[in-house]
């Protein structure tokens, strides 16, 4: 064999080596992605599992009833207000003295633990279950207290009722107490999906690592 030869053959020795690590590398940076993937997708849980998680779906989403609101910015809210994100609506006010503060800071923290692509798509909210006190400029106070991303509902009192009703939220004014009254409201907080339906609600109490794995979850589902 000439040396020529020899270095043409030694050429195309180390090239097909060159070619069969590539390839083995590939198939293993696919199959890693893949199993990363996986491992970090939320899994897809069934109506029991999200139950156990504290968080309920209901059968069909529910179309939001007509109503004209307004945020702590002093800008309408409307059905379609809710479309385009996530929206998990928490029903309180800001004179709470006990159930609010406790589930917006849940709710803080929650918000704080999602990826930043998902929480570019959820947008907490404060409906206020006491519009005569809540004006925008003190909801939007109240809130920056907890994250300057979440937003403020407040508004007429038939309409903050229709609203509540619709995503299955309860709220009654506590009698007595003149100016200093409390409103019994639940603490469950309300799911919309992007195409702004009511799709179920995380039950009170809440609990951070269940809500997140379950809202995850929901998410896929629409």
């Amino acid at each position: 064999m000439t040396e020529e030869t020899q270095q043409s053959t030694t050429a195309k020795r180390n090239r097909g080596i060159r070619l069969t690590v590539l390839a083995i590398v590939s198939v293993g940076i696919i199959l890693v992605s893949g199993f990363f993937y996986s491992f970090t997708r939320a899994r897809v849980m069934t109506a029991e599992e999200l139950k156990s998680q504290g968080a309920y779906l209901y059968e069909n989403p529910r179309t939001l009833p007509n109503f004209t609101l307004e945020n702590d910015r002093g800008e309408r809210v409307t059905p379609s207000t809710f479309q385009g994100q996530w929206n998990l609506v928490f029903f309180g006010f800001t004179y709470c003295p006990d159930i609010c503060p406790t589930t917006l800071a849940q709710l803080k923290a929650f918000y704080q633990e999602l990826d930043p692509e998902v929480q570019a798509d959820t947008q907490v909210w404060l409906a206020s279950v006491d519009p005569a006190r809540d004006t925008p400029e003190q909801l939007h106070s109240y809130l920056d207290f907890f994250h300057p991303a979440f937003r403020g509902i407040t508004g007429d009192f038939l309409e903050i009722h229709r609203f509540a009703t619709s995503l299955n939220i309860p709220f009654t004014k506590v009698p007595g107490g003149g100016s200093n009254y409390l409103v019994e409201h639940s603490a469950n907080v309300a799911l919309v999906n992007p195409k702004g339906h009511s799709v179920g609600f995380l039950k009170a109490p809440l609990e951070l690592s269940k809500m997140k794995r379950a809202y995850l979850s929901i998410r896929q589902y629409y």
